[in-house]
């Protein structure tokens, strides 16, 4: 089966090639210190990395603007049947719209993949993500137990 692009005003959204891990690596690792403490879906090291981009499990893609990574998102399962949705934009890169277009199009992949709904988890203070995720239709459905993140979700 022939892997999906979207391409439109310079930007690529595609599913994750193993000839990224170094470029993500490098983004993750980037990202400033308030990002981090809002986005750690998982391990930053670069075994992990290159576990991503190997694809076999989940669903992970990158945002491509003119030849470098700007954006990573993901659908992970962690053995369940609803995928968990995780989003980053590089710095620099937010503000700009990039984190709207790759949220929708992930939302849009999910729906096409034949999940029925989509979760996630995000930090109280992170009020810009809850904004984004708001406008794309995600709804509050409880608090976790720690009272630091709202569980978030959107039926498809």
């Amino acid at each position: 089966m022939k892997k999906r692009t979207i391409l439109e005003k310079g930007w690529v959204i595609r599913d994750i090639q193993q000839t990224d891990a170094r470029e993500l690596f490098d983004l993750l690792n980037g990202l400033d210190m308030k990002t981090k403490s809002f986005f750690h879906p998982h391990s930053f090291d670069f075994d992990t990395i290159c576990d991503i981009c190997k694809g076999k499990q989940d669903h992970y893609f990158v945002m491509v603007l003119e030849s470098k990574i700007i954006g990573y998102s993901f659908l992970r399962l962690f053995g369940y049947k609803i995928p968990s949705f995780g989003i980053v934009i590089k710095n620099g890169f937010s503000g700009k719209g990039y984190g709207t277009i790759l949220t929708q199009w992930t939302v849009d992949k999910a729906r096409a993949l034949g999940y029925e709904k989509v979760i996630l988890k995000t930090y109280k203070e992170n009020l810009l993500a809850k904004r984004l995720y708001e406008k794309i239709g995600f709804k509050t459905v409880e608090v976790t137990e720690d009272n630091r993140q709202f569980l978030m979700e959107l039926q498809l």
